[in-house]
């Protein structure tokens, strides 16, 4: 439909009604406040540096700049980063708010007069020209009074923020602009020595009484009595621990912003500090605007710490929209901005403005980074921002300052934030090359070890995990870590923890999954099969699960290795159809299983793909859905995710343990785990793209495990639907979800491009060909006919647990495929390697056929050879003369029993009383669930690993 309320080359109007709405968002609308004070003041502090610079000489106006350069870089360093530190606890403190803001105000009050006085005392050494102003005795007076008044005036205002009155700070801004104006006027008629600055630091002092009378009085009262509800305990060593780490940063970052007067000052003389000083007003007012955004991110997010990335996007984004512009005019209008103060100040600051307006875009970027680091107390990246930011500023200002002057400083700002931006942008890249990718993952998972390290096992294990270690990193990516963990002898655990709020998301979706199927009483001992979980909690603002350790060796192994391949597929799917079985519902598909299996997974691909390519989507989901809709199908427990790298096995193959059911649903459509499991172990197995792989089947004759499919589907009271719609069912499936758990691989070019683009392209001309049935009726026997391959059940056996059988499969030779085949064609039976193929009569239909059991589906693939003399050879297949009956088992194999032509195939002896669970062989690497290789895949009621019996230690 198209949008009626843009005009022809009008405004969108629905867009700009939605910026509007964005920015009145609270924590956007405290954002723009703090901006539009940090504007206001920048203004009126302008004018009040064109009145100095026009009133009084430059060397009267550098020397006053320095002495008040000193005092804010003292009062921002002596006050321990009490504004952060405020900012990131009074929002969740409570009833004990303002106890809270007079702690922090003491300490800032009594460090900044103490340091103000040591420096008072040696400025001889270190700021002579402050001395040629004051003296050495009304120095030391002046910044023991001065450096804790500016101090508390510096963090009254993130208290401001942190209690939701930022909306106040520009009106304090603007009185404090007007007032100091005054008072400089009144300064120069009386011409005071030093009366710039200390008509700057009475303006200071009396906004700190009125100020901080209202907000101890009244404002953190009330705020403690609304907040009560949320309020979380604050200790002193937490606050000490977060200072700690913020505070090493904010000195580097306090030198760089009110420092470098100081140090411009003393490298190469007074009149240049003046012409840094007039310029840096400008670029602080850019700079501000992203520390008023930050300010306000971190007071609305800091009670909720998982939606910070979200809030540092938006920040980053915001602070774009107002900076760009205004550097924009910096850089166009710097000769003309500074002529206002004087033809000193345009000669020698118009280079270094326009180097100053370049670095703060990049800061905007690296002012979100370090706002998110202390929301979430990343301590690392709040030290190492800021302090590499500031080392750069610093060494190169040092270095270059004699040879290019003030010029030196324009290019340190620069060169530092375009540096620090650059890692910052590559840290958080969607996606990398894989070298690069790897060892960044690489980095944040050491990162994130380290965080929740020991503090997540003592706050998630058992009561006897005081002494547990780290053992070894199983798996680690961008978002996630999974180590095993446990004593020096035991069974040990698996401890899982989380970054972001999307791998929070997914991993307690997984505990809550996990709890589930452990509670279910229809799946009885097929539970064993599943981690328990043994404890979770959040962690340093990371979300950590503990779940038992399951025995086995990653599926990918055996699917890789030709000698277990064959076991492992039979296993893997008896498996996941015993799961099936014992949960699945039959349902009429309808609008509501279109829009969860077809709709929502396409709208996620719709998200990665080009505009131009959203026709393409949409056809092929019109496709997807009238192939769906109306049929039979059995939704119930599916995994979601059922790959060979998300099970284990024991040394011949056979499935010990199912892991990592993050995309697991109640109500999935359970068909498509088989799908995916087949789809991904062809990839799998032959290291090939899924894309080219699945479009190769669309466009030749669908793929040999057809068969399964059509039999789970009729096993679990189904109708059949069209193979081909089920195979781009399963591929839509995997790519929605791997694109939703991982911004890598759906920012990935090639991976994009081989796997969902080639596949939007040319999977809907495919369709239009000829393809399986849709529906077939189902047999009233459920036998589907004499032609119907016999697949593997699941049977109860003496004590009532379900083991799935992996019964021989009956195999016919697949028929060349002809224009018009007939039932009656005579089929092709190859024999050893090098006979010829002759003709095998066709077989008569039964009139009495076999009824079929009422169990869930197994594997149509044949287990291996018990014994090594028993493998086929290649060209080797049994006849439709081996097929077993009823009442004839198979006997047991023997080293005479070579396929040939009428060989008859037997499967070895199965163990009775568990699913297809073994012991993995000692000295096995292990990657999911409770207890030591070698011990039982299934933990007991008391969280250890069971005693593996006889039978199912058997090895075959």
């Amino acid at each position: 439909m198209p949008d009626t309320s843009v005009g022809p080359g009008g405004p969108n109007l629905r867009s700009l009604g939605s910026l509007v709405r964005g920015w009145s968002a609270p924590t956007n609308r405290d954002g723009l406040a703090l901006v539009f004070s940090s504007g206001l003041t920048a203004l009126v502090g302008l004018a009040y540096w064109a009145i100095a610079a026009r009133t009084f000489d430059v060397e009267t106006v550098g020397q006053n700049s320095t002495l008040l350069s000193a005092m804010m870089l003292i009062g921002g360093v002596a006050h321990l980063n009490m504004t952060h530190a405020l900012l990131r606890f009074v929002p969740v403190a409570g009833p004990v708010s303002r106890r809270l803001v007079l702690g922090g105000y003491l300490i800032a009050a009594v460090l900044s007069s103490l340091v103000g006085g040591v420096f008072a005392l040696g400025a001889r050494v270190w700021a002579p020209e402050a001395l040629e102003v004051l003296g050495q005795g009304r120095l030391i007076v002046f910044f023991m009074v001065a450096a804790p008044v500016w101090a508390i005036f510096t963090v009254q205002d993130y208290v401001l923020t942190a209690v939701r009155r930022a909306t106040v700070v520009p009106l304090e801004n603007a009185v404090f602009a007007v007032l100091k104006i005054v008072l400089l006027v009144v300064a120069a008629v009386v011409a005071v020595d030093g009366g710039i600055a200390i008509s700057w630091v009475v303006a200071t002092a009396v906004l700190v009484v009125g100020v901080n009378g209202w907000l101890l009085l009244r404002v953190l009262p009330a705020h403690g009595r609304d907040r009560a509800g949320e309020a979380m305990p604050i200790t002193l060593g937490a606050v000490g621990r977060f200072v700690r780490g913020d505070y090493a940063g904010a000195i580097f970052w306090q030198v760089a912003l009110t420092g470098m007067t100081v140090l411009v000052s003393t490298r190469i003389g007074g009149e240049s500090a003046a012409v840094w000083n007039i310029v840096w007003q400008f670029g602080m007012s850019l700079f501000l605007v992203a520390s008023g955004m930050g300010q306000s991110m971190i007071a609305h997010n800091a009670t909720d710490p998982g939606k910070v990335e979200a809030a540092r996007r938006a920040m980053v984004t915001r602070s774009l929209t107002l900076v760009v512009p205004a550097s924009v005019v910096l850089i166009v209008g710097s000769p003309w901005i500074l002529s206002v103060f004087g033809p000193e100040y345009r000669d020698s600051g118009v280079g270094t403005l326009i180097l100053v307006a370049l670095a703060a875009i990049p800061n905007c970027v690296t002012s979100a980074t370090m706002s998110a680091a202390r929301v979430r107390r990343r301590t690392g990246i709040q030290f190492a921002v800021p302090a590499s930011i500031a080392s750069i500023v610093i060494l190169t200002s040092w270095l270059l300052m004699p040879m290019l002057g003030i010029l030196a400083v324009g290019i340190g700002w620069l060169l530092g934030q375009l540096v620090v931006v650059t890692v910052i942008l590559i840290g958080q890249a969607p996606w990398l090359p894989p070298l690069l990718g790897t060892r960044i993952d690489a980095v944040r998972s050491a990162a994130l070890l380290r965080r929740v390290g020991t503090q997540a096992i003592s706050s998630t294990g058992p009561e006897n995990s005081g002494d547990w270690a780290v053992r070894e990193v199983l798996s680690g990516g961008s978002e996630s870590v999974v180590v095993g963990i446990g004593p020096e002898d035991g069974p040990g655990a698996l401890l899982k923890a989380s970054d972001t709020a999307r791998s929070q998301e997914s991993l307690r979706h997984q505990t809550a999954v996990l709890a589930e199927l452990h509670a279910d009483p229809r799946l009885g001992r097929w539970s064993e099969l599943v981690p328990v979980v043994l404890g979770d909690g959040d962690v340093g603002g990371s979300y950590c699960v503990m779940e038992s350790r399951l025995g086995g060796d990653i599926g990918l192994h055996a699917l890789r290795d030709p000698h277990r391949r064959r076991t492992f597929l039979s296993s893997g799917v008896a498996t996941i159809g015993e799961l099936h079985r014992r949960t699945g519902t039959v349902v009429v598909a309808g609008d509501e299983e279109v829009r969860r299996f077809v709709r929502d997974p396409m709208d996620v691909v719709r998200r990665i793909v080009p505009r131009q390519m959203h026709d393409d989507v949409q056809v092929l989901a019109d496709a997807l859905d009238a192939g769906l809709r109306g049929r039979r199908i059995s939704v119930g427990w599916s995994h979601g995710d059922y790959n060979p790298v998300n099970v284990l096995t024991t040394p011949d193959g056979r499935i010990s343990a199912v892991i990592d059911w993050c995309d697991a649903e109640r109500a999935g459509l359970q068909v498509l785990d088989l799908v995916v499991f087949h789809q991904l172990a062809v990839a799998m197995g032959d290291e090939q793209e899924l894309g080219p792989q699945l479009l190769h089947w669309l466009s030749s004759d669908p793929p040999e495990h057809q068969v399964i499919l059509a039999r789970t589907q009729r096993m679990l009271g189904g109708d059949l639907v069209d193979t081909r719609i089920l195979l781009l069912l399963g591929w839509l499936q995997h790519v929605s979800k791997t694109a939703t758990k991982s911004t890598q691989s759906a920012s990935n070019p090639v991976w994009n491009r081989r796997n969902v683009r080639m596949v939007l392209r040319q999977a809907p001309p495919l369709l239009q060909g000829s393809a399986c049935p849709t529906t077939t009726p189902r047999p009233a026997t459920g036998s589907g006919g004499p032609d119907a391959p016999t697949v593997s059940m699941a049977v109860p056996d003496a004590t009532g647990a379900v083991a799935p059988v992996l019964a021989q499969a009956e195999t016919r030779p697949t028929p060349t495929p002809t224009p018009t085949p007939t039932p009656t064609e005579p089929r092709p039976t190859p024999g050893p390697a090098g006979s010829r193929s002759t003709p095998t009569p066709p077989t008569p239909a039964r009139s009495n056929p076999v009824p079929e059991p009422a169990d869930g589906p197994g594997p149509s693939i044949p287990p291996a050879p018990s014994t090594p003399d028993a493998r086929p050879t290649p060209d080797a297949r049994p006849t439709p003369d081996a097929r077993p009956t009823p009442d004839a088992p198979p006997a047991p194999s023997t080293p005479d029993a070579r396929p040939g032509p009428t060989a008859r195939r037997t499967r070895p002896p199965q163990p009775s009383g568990r699913p297809v669970m073994a012991p993995a062989r000692p000295g096995r690497p292990t990657r999911s669930g409770g207890g030591e290789p070698g011990t039982d895949a299934g933990p007991s009621e008391d969280g250890t690993p069971p005693v593996p019996d006889a039978a199912t230690s058997r090895r075959t």
